[in-house]
């Protein structure tokens, strides 16, 4: 039944993060590890499942349908919660991260019922398959929480359901709104992508009609969940008073990304992606956009614009990014402090460039989680592409294409990207992978000012207020901190990202130990190539052995009053043999 097959992933995937970030212990014998469960008697529960701590980072896995309760063959999902989570630990947020957990496995549930046999051989472009990237977190036992959502919101805009829908539209007050455009662009040909003359003409009529005059209004476009759920609440005085006017939907049909709150115009194939502000939690993130990362996105497109034009081996690899082209977001400043607290964060937008900019006509694009889907006819999405190439040289493409460009803005600029498989979209000729594009970047970069290699290149950037780092403290992106760059790259980029292709390509018969002897050779042979850097290979180490990980899962269940990492055996140093 889908229904027990959804229960035992979040059971295992909740188990795993449990053991690995040592919230609970096991006794480990071979492959059969036993730990311990509480019944509501105080009486111990003795559970055993088959798992193995791999080398990537000691990363532990366990075995599908192999947990067992006092050697029984079947496990309930409640009961094991019950038991191993509510019963046994003190953390002030296991309730809800308990309420997370049913959350994930009603909607995957959903997911599941709706989910397609085998993606057509049509849908394999970008667009399409972020439809169809239904998995969600690979580590995060909550990975498909979404709460906030209804099982008919789900529905009606989940990516993976796949549904049209009807972008909406408000007009704010220039007094009320900023406004951040990137260069080269202007707002008028952002807005040509998703407004016809009718819908212009249609919002012109009812500022009119409504006692205002256009000029001094700025359109900004909102999710149909946010409008109908949060606006009318939020700003009823400035909705009384018109700073605000509700302009209805345009005549475009959307389609959501797997991010959720990203949407793609499905009659406009080169339309530029809009994110919008969501207030829901999904994983361990509220879905907001807060007012410095919208006014930040352009600034920061526009500076790795200028570093990827201005560098050989960039320009040599065909890296780029998707650039965030304007942002708009409210003056929550302008609003009293009351108002300020609920509101901040739940009016704006980011505009993205599409990928089909950025492609040759004999080139294709994957999302890179696209990697590591396993179809549910069990088919692994790339299968295809592994007989057609074979599984060295596939790899091997797909290694180099991944990691160059990341350790090299890491090695020669001094900047990490928050490169997870979902930020990251894989361009192949022929289903060989070739180059990378990264997007996502407001939020998702790192670096120390005075180690960056043209430091006056650098963008003025809005600083994050002082309520969104207590509401988020690893949400930054300068630091004086050297460890914290290399650490956002390693984390990121090598534990989640890196190690989930691992895993997918030893199914396909490529062992772990090759894996990451592909990936250090591939950073050995940049080292070796580009000597001028020494000094940087040592300041951002990646082969270190102190390089923290994220405990993700501790965060949901102990809160934010702290920062969780560890540290963990680095596969890369293993692989290449380094003792220092």
């Amino acid at each position: 039944m889908l229904l027990d097959d959804v229960m035992e992933r979040i059971m295992r995937q909740t188990l795993e993060a449990l053991l690995f970030e040592g919230i609970i212990s096991a006794a480990e014998e071979g492959l059969t590890w036993t730990f311990e469960g509480r019944a509501s008697n105080e009486d111990t529960i003795r559970y055993t499942c088959k798992a193995q701590r791999k080398a990537s980072f000691g990363r532990v896995k366990v075995e599908k349908h192999s947990i067992r309760r006092e050697d029984k063959p079947s496990v309930d999902l409640y009961r094991f919660v019950e038991e191993v989570i509510v019963n046994r630990l003190n953390g002030a947020y296991v309730p809800q991260f308990v309420s997370e957990l049913f959350e994930t496995l009603a909607k995957d549930h959903q997911s599941k019922l709706h989910e397609a046999e085998r993606i057509p051989i049509a849908d394999r472009h970008y667009d399409a398959l972020e439809s169809y990237m239904a998995e969600g977190h690979p580590y995060h036992p909550s990975y498909k929480s979404r709460l906030g959502f209804s099982l008919m919101d789900n529905f009606a805009y989940g990516p993976e359901f796949n549904q049209k829908i009807a972008l909406q539209w408000i007009a704010v007050h220039e007094w009320l709104i900023d406004v951040s455009v990137s260069r080269g662009v202007t707002s008028e040909e952002l807005y040509a992508d998703h407004l016809t003359d009718e819908d212009r003409q249609t919002f012109k009529d009812i500022l009119t009609i409504s006692g205002c005059e256009a000029e001094h209004y700025v359109f900004m476009p909102v999710h149909p969940w946010q409008m109908e759920d949060r606006i009318p609440t939020l700003f009823v005085e400035q909705l009384a008073n018109k700073d605000i006017i509700v302009l209805g939907g345009s005549r475009s049909s959307y389609r959501a990304q797997q991010s959720i709150r990203t949407l793609s115009r499905r009659d406009k194939q080169d339309a530029s992606y809009i994110k919008l502000a969501l207030s829901i939690t999904n994983t361990s993130t509220s879905r907001i956009l807060a007012h410095h990362t919208t006014q930040n996105a352009p600034l920061i497109s526009d500076w790795l614009q200028r570093i990827i034009r201005n560098d050989s081996l960039l320009t040599k690899l065909r890296f780029q990014v998707l650039r965030e082209t304007m942002g708009l977001s409210l003056r929550y400043q302008n609003l009293s402090s009351i108002a300020y607290g609920s509101a901040y964060g739940t009016l704006g937008a980011i505009f993205r460039e599409n990928v089909s900019l950025h492609l040759d006509s004999n080139e294709t694009a994957w999302p890179l989680n696209a990697v590591t889907l396993t179809q549910q006819n069990g088919e692994s999405f790339i299968q295809s592409a592994i007989d057609q190439h074979g599984i060295e040289r596939w790899s091997d493409a797909l290694i180099r294409s991944v990691v160059l460009p990341i350790i090299h803005l890491l090695y020669a600029h001094g900047i990490a990207l928050e490169s997870h498989a979902q930020n990251i979209i894989l361009v192949l000729e022929n289903e060989l992978p070739m180059r990378i594009i990264v997007k996502d970047l407001h939020d998702s970069v790192r670096y120390v000012p005075s180690q960056l290699l043209h430091p006056e290149w650098a963008p003025v950037l809005n600083p994050e207020p002082e309520t969104h780092r207590k509401f988020n403290r690893y949400s930054f992106l300068q630091t004086d901190q050297v460890s914290e760059v290399r650490d956002y790259t390693y984390d990121a980029f090598f534990f989640i990202c890196m190690t989930e292709l691992c895993f997918t390509l030893e199914k396909c018969g490529l062992g772990e130990q090759q894996f990451w002897s592909k990936c250090s050779d591939t950073i050995l042979r940049y080292q070796q190539e580009h000597p001028q850097y020494q000094e940087r290979f040592e300041l951002f180490d990646l082969f270190s052995g102190d390089g923290r990980i994220e405990e993700m899962t501790k965060r949901r269940i102990y809160g934010d009053s702290e920062l969780y990492f560890r540290t963990a055996p680095n596969p890369l140093r293993l692989a290449a043999g380094v003792t220092r």
